[in-house]
């Protein structure tokens, strides 16, 4: 009798570890690791990542065995692409892959819909995917020095957004104000517009 509730606490144990969404107030108090050798020691209890600086060209797959991740920080590397097992970070509510080399925005990274703050500031991304409006709990978008020249009209069905920074994104004053009506509650930043075009 006690070996068979002791496999029932195991189990009840690992399946708790392995979907774990930490609150706001709880993620903020997590350790942060800094390595990724050090995290994968015991990856189940590893819900924040932070890989700034650590001259990466690629994107680890090795993150991929921390499900219970919550944050990610791979800022200031020199990574070219997301890779489309990161709809596996289902638990995944801060992303920031700032100051990378970043071109294309993977349909995949649409699906973590718990989502709420994402960074892909100075990259060289050229479009928003019109999935976009699965991001349903996206608060926080930030894609400053980018290369953006399309802004699907779904971007006007994140219903929780915020904040959405565009500074140094080559922008007329007719395509800002489009975004503006598009998103009358989102604080949108912008720099001042050029005289340029944009796909329809």
């Amino acid at each position: 009798m006690r070996i068979v509730l002791l496999i029932c606490f195991i189990a009840c144990a690992n399946l708790y570890t392995r979907a774990q969404l930490l609150s706001p107030e709880q993620l903020d108090t997590a350790h942060v690791y800094t390595s990724l050798e050090e995290a994968l020691v015991y990856p189940q209890k590893v819900y924040r990542l932070d890989l700034t600086r650590n001259r990466m060209k690629s994107f680890p797959e090795q993150i991929f065995l921390l499900t219970n991740l919550n944050e990610l920080i791979l800022d200031k590397n020199k990574i070219t692409e997301i890779p489309p097992q990161i709809s596996q970070l289902k638990n995944l509510q801060r992303l920031s892959i700032e100051s990378n080399k970043i071109e294309v925005w993977p349909a995949e990274l649409c699906k973590l819909n718990k989502l709420i703050f994402l960074n892909l500031g100075d990259n060289f991304i050229g479009r928003i995917p019109d999935d976009i409006r699965r991001m349903q709990a996206l608060q926080t978008l930030i894609l400053w020095g980018n290369i953006i020249g399309y802004y699907p009209v779904t971007m006007g069905q994140l219903e929780n957004l915020q904040e959405l920074d565009l500074l140094h994104n080559e922008m007329n004053a007719e395509e800002q104000t489009r975004l503006v009506n598009l998103m009358p509650e989102v604080d949108i930043h912008f720099s001042p517009p050029c005289v340029c075009t944009f796909e329809d």
